[in-house]
């Protein structure tokens, strides 16, 4: 592995990369890498053998410029990497070459050479890098980002255009950064930062939902009572609710996050409180832990066990053998 520095700058160039790693060592200096510099990862599949890849970066005030080479691998942000990060942040991502795919929130998206999309690091998300990839990132706060857009605005993440209007200046922006990264000097930190947001918050500002306080709560509730008649069903997920209430997934989960949850994980809870009732009732102690679980939505029953432990700290069969039966 190699690291160094190349400036006595304040804000110096970092540079990493795999070369004199074991292979054994790659995967986990990988993940290592893929932390330090866009927040908490994991890398979901050991690298193949021969992996390269390498990094280089630089701070601008908060503003990282992270540009990176890497050969195909996965990687996912889970929900207890975002619980322990120390502020929210938003990712911008342009592909200089090569091809990765994004899922996040319901929505799958496809990027080639050329492509832009800015993702918000407090939405679980997972990468796949199909062939060689070459890309430059843009990692900082997202709170800098939304006191430059209106009240209340929320974001999951979108796709921008990058070949016309303001996405095309930003576009140039990001790439001018990576290429420009060791000429710049410490006088010129403020001004970077400054450009880089006020141009960030201009492509987001038409991509952002903000819904007024009551509509947003009577939608709000709308929603929660669509899921709650319909718990049972296996296939309820933000992108059928949204079908069904004539909404954007996007305005779905902006109005979740209203209340400081995903619309996932408001399912998941009220499935669980339903399944942990029932394992109480009377009515159902004949009726074995997963045929409760499958009543409620939960389509495997291991997955079920865990999550249940997670929320009530102990498993579905030590809660029912410790419980009272009630009616």
């Amino acid at each position: 592995m190699l690291m160094k520095t190349q400036s006595p700058d304040p804000a110096p160039i970092h540079e990493w990369s795999t070369a004199g790693l074991t292979r054994s060592d790659t995967t986990d200096a990988w993940q290592a890498a893929l932390t330090a510099n866009y927040g908490e990862w994991q890398v979901s599949q050991a690298v193949g053998n021969g992996f390269t890849a390498s990094v280089r970066n630089r701070d601008f005030n908060g503003v990282r410029v992270v540009e990176c080479v890497c050969d195909p691998c996965t990687g996912r942000r889970l929900p207890q990497f975002i619980e322990r990060a120390p502020e929210p942040y938003i990712g911008v991502q342009i592909t200089k070459a090569g091809r990765e795919r994004f899922h996040f929130g319901d929505e799958d998206i496809s990027l080639g050479a050329g492509d832009m999309v800015i993702w918000s690091g407090s939405q679980p998300t997972e990468f796949t890098v199909m062939e060689r990839l070459h890309k430059v990132s843009l990692v900082l706060p997202w709170a800098d980002v939304q006191e430059r857009l209106p009240r209340g605005s929320a974001f999951t993440g979108t796709v921008i255009d990058s070949r016309v209007g303001i996405g095309a200046v930003l576009y140039s922006h990001v790439d001018s950064l990576a290429r420009q990264l060791e000429v710049f000097t410490e006088n010129d930190h403020a001004a970077v930062r400054r450009a880089t947001l006020e141009l960030l918050a201009a492509a987001m500002s038409r991509r952002v939902e903000v819904p007024q306080r009551a509509l947003a709560q009577r939608y709000l509730k709308q929603l929660q009572d669509h899921i709650l008649n319909n718990l049972q069903d296996e296939h309820l997920s933000p992108t059928s609710i949204a079908a069904a209430n004539h909404m954007s997934p996007r305005y779905v989960h902006m109005l979740f996050a209203q209340i400081g949850v995903s619309a996932s994980a408001w399912i998941r809870t009220q499935r669980l409180e339903r399944c942990r009732e029932d394992l109480c009732k009377r009515a159902y102690r004949d009726s074995s832990i997963a045929e409760i679980a499958y009543a409620w939505g939960f389509t495997d029953p291991s997955h079920f066990a865990r999550v249940f432990k997670q929320q009530y700290g102990l498993g579905p069969r030590e809660y029912r053998e410790g419980a009272r039966p009630a009616r």
